[in-house]
């Protein structure tokens, strides 16, 4: 799967596909919603990556 079929939602402003994976963030106005690698998601936001893995891990 691709980045393009995601559909970002939601309040939160880190977003992660459930279907191809891929990392996406509101940009500083809010407007519009930009895709990040994994390591940005990490290292940005920590806490909301950390709880993200432990759910996927928890599916397997």
């Amino acid at each position: 799967m691709s980045s393009r079929y995601c559909k970002p939602a939601g309040s939160d402003p880190v977003w992660r596909c459930p279907i191809c994976g891929q990392w996406w963030h509101l940009d500083l106005w809010g407007d519009f919603w930009e895709p990040m690698s994994t390591l940005t998601a990490f290292l940005l936001y920590h806490p909301k990556w950390k709880a993200e893995r432990k759910h996927r891990k928890a599916r397997i």
